[in-house]
């Protein structure tokens, strides 16, 4: 029997590293997990595992998308799709990357909304959540990913402006680095990927799952809006300057 004020949950990304935790500690406190992915093998060791129910879908096949998930009631829709890619600098970026980035970390997101909080808000019941990123908040290192992940977290400000009237709570959660594949796809060069890896001790998936937990066990009357977590030895913030070479 879950501990949790909810019954269903969607979660995207859900074949690997946090959506793959984020799954297993919904299932273990009852919730009854849809576990969207593209790596059909993968979903399905997960669901052996836990018990969820795989969905194989490209998030960004939105025809795809509205056809297979409209009408889905679920009572938590974790929404942790997304990619690295974008961390070229925008003005070294290819087309492909730009497009790719916004479409799986931003658009994505959106339609999901789109598709599944009607019903929430007609059944007077759920709780959505976001995973975003410190680089939505603050200046660290790509105008493509920062765009995208700082358009999540403008989103889910708004949201919950929209969303005013409602019982439905709304929460973002924003990682420092985490120890998952995200940086060996978000790089290409393997010594970066290692000293991004190596150079100071990293979260782990389960931090993240700890923290969809708690926001979704406060009370009815609280709203966890935003948790923004890090490594003890990572921050974001301070000066950075450069000369301009003439």
């Amino acid at each position: 029997m879950s501990q949790l004020p909810y019954k269903t949950a969607l979660v995207t990304g859900a074949s690997s590293g946090i959506g793959s935790s984020v799954v297993k500690a919904l299932t273990e406190q009852g919730i009854t997990v849809y576990a969207l992915a593209r790596r059909a093998d993968r979903l399905n060791s997960l669901a052996e595992q836990t018990g969820a129910t795989p969905i194989v879908l490209d998030i960004c096949d939105t025809d795809e998308l509205y056809r297979q998930l409209t009408g889905l009631e679920v009572d938590i829709l974790v929404s942790n799709a997304g990619l690295g890619i974008g961390s070229t600098p925008l003005h070294k970026a290819s087309r492909e990357e730009v497009t790719t980035a916004m479409n799986t970390n931003l658009l994505a997101a959106m339609h999901l909304i789109n598709i599944i909080a009607p019903g929430m808000v007609a059944r007077s019941k759920g709780h959505i959540i976001h995973l975003g990123s410190i680089a939505g908040l603050y200046p660290l290192f790509s105008s493509v990913y920062g765009a995208s992940k700082g358009g999540i977290h403008m989103m889910c400000q708004n949201l919950r402006l929209e969303l005013k009237g409602t019982p439905i709570r709304c929460t973002e959660i924003c990682p420092g680095r985490v120890e998952t594949e995200f940086f060996e796809k978000a790089y290409k060069d393997p010594e970066v990927v290692k000293k991004i890896m190596t150079e100071i001790t990293l979260l782990k998936a389960e931090d993240i799952a700890d923290a969809v937990l708690y926001a979704l066990s406060a009370p009815a009357r609280v709203n966890i809006g935003l948790i923004e977590l890090t490594p003890t030895e990572q921050m974001a913030g301070g000066l950075v300057s450069e000369t301009v070479e003439k």
